[in-house]
C-alpha cells in the first residue's frame, strides 16, 4: 500500500496504489478537486483503506520454486551459466541460486576447473541441497537444455 505525490506540470495530487503489482487498485485525488492538499492526502488515506479490504492478500509462496516458468531459458531452475572474465579470458561458471528466509543466496563453479558436466553436476547438487529437493534431470540432460545459452566459441 502507498500513497504517492504526484507533482508534475498542471497536475499535483496524491496517487493510490493498493495490491501486488500485476493487479493492483490505483486512485488519484487532485489537489484542486478536493480543496487542497491536506485534503487531498486525507481522502487519499481513507481511499487507502477501503481500497485494501477491497483486494486478496497476495498468495505466498512457500519454499523454493521448483517448477521453470515459462521464460525460463536454461531447462533448470535455480541453474544458470556465466561468462566471468578475467584478464580478457572468459571463464564458464555454473550459478546456483536459492534463498534462505527470504535472502537470496548463491555460488558459483568453474568449468574450466571442473570440467563442464562437473561443475554444473555441483551447482544442481548445491541447489538441491539448499532447498531440500534433489535435481529431477541429470547434468548431461541439464547441458543439453541449456547448451544454447553457452557460445560455442569457448566450450
Amino acid at each position: 500500500m502507498a500513497i504517492q505525490l504526484i507533482d508534475h506540470g498542471s497536475t499535483q495530487g496524491y496517487q493510490v496504489r493498493v495490491g501486488p503489482r500485476h493487479a493492483a487498485l490505483t486512485k488519484f485525488f487532485a489537489v484542486r478537486k478536493h480543496g487542497g492538499p491536506r485534503k487531498a492526502l486525507a481522502a487519499a488515506r481513507a481511499a487507502e483503506s477501503q481500497l485494501a479490504r477491497q483486494t486478496e492478500a497476495p498468495a505466498s509462496r512457500t519454499g523454493a520454486r521448483r517448477q521453470a516458468p515459462a521464460n525460463n531459458t536454461s531447462g533448470v531452475v535455480g541453474v544458470r551459466p556465466r561468462y566471468v572474465v578475467f584478464s580478457d579470458v572468459p571463464y564458464l561458471y555454473f550459478v546456483a541460486s536459492w534463498s534462505v528466509d527470504g535472502k537470496p543466496r548463491c555460488t558459483s563453479f568453474s568449468a574450466e576447473k571442473h570440467g563442464l558436466l562437473g561443475a554444473l553436476e555441483l551447482a544442481m547438487r548445491r541447489r538441491g541441497k539448499a532447498i531440500g529437493v534433489p535435481c529431477e534431470i541429470t547434468p548431461r540432460q541439464a547441458w543439453s537444455r541449456m547448451k544454447h545459452l553457452v557460445s560455442t566459441t569457448l566450450n
